[in-house]
């Protein structure tokens, strides 16, 4: 049986260990955005002092090869919805930004969309803290946002099908090795040194 060595296996431990958190990572993703989505609710969004905001971390998405493409963007101002209540507060108002083949990076900014919607309501899609109030929301309503957990999901199944899916061939193919080698040598046997069959007739 072939023998390895510590410093090797610690290795291989240590990169599945880095495949199963960053293919957990990714899961995890999607669930969040999931759950996210399922709990958004429609309703009608006001600005509030449109030109007191702060500008989020923007994020760029596409869907591969002829799927859309989007930039979500983030800024926190004071918000008034009205839904199934009327909730006030600051919160971040998320605009979605479709792309095109050329991404445009200078429109896709709270400065330019903020005043696109400041004149009057507009529909929107919030969530609500677990605690009451707002938690996010979203200019349109659940329908016209982007599939970003499909896209999650998406990511999520090519990278476990390219790393643990090799993975869990190969432990497949181990054991089927492993147990082939049991049948062929009876456990307990040695075959060093096997034993001298004495011919017919010998002295």
């Amino acid at each position: 049986m072939a023998e390895y060595s510590p410093v090797g296996l610690a290795i291989i431990a240590v990169i599945m260990a880095c495949v199963v958190l960053l293919n957990g990572y990714f899961w995890k993703r999607f669930v969040d955005a999931e759950e996210v989505r399922q709990h958004l609710q429609d309703g009608t969004c006001e600005i509030v002092s449109p030109s007191h905001y702060s500008s989020g971390w923007k994020a760029g998405w596409e869907f591969p090869i002829t799927g859309p493409s989007w930039t979500d963007v983030p800024c926190s101002l004071n918000l008034k919805v009205k839904g199934d209540e009327e909730i006030a507060g600051k919160t971040s108002l998320h605009f979605t930004y479709w792309q095109g083949i050329v991404w445009d990076y200078v429109q896709d900014s709270c400065s330019k969309l903020i005043p696109t919607k400041a004149d009057k309501p507009f529909d929107c899609a919030y969530l609500l803290g677990e605690h009451g109030g707002l938690s996010r929301a979203y200019v349109g309503n659940v329908g016209d946002l982007p599939r970003l957990p499909l896209l999650f999901l998406m990511k999520a199944c090519g990278l476990s099908a390219l790393t643990l899916g090799p993975f869990l061939l190969i432990c497949i193919g181990t054991a089927r090795g492993a147990s082939r080698a049991r049948e062929i040598v009876p456990e307990g046997e040695n075959t060093a040194y096997a034993p001298l069959e004495s011919g017919e007739g010998g002295g």
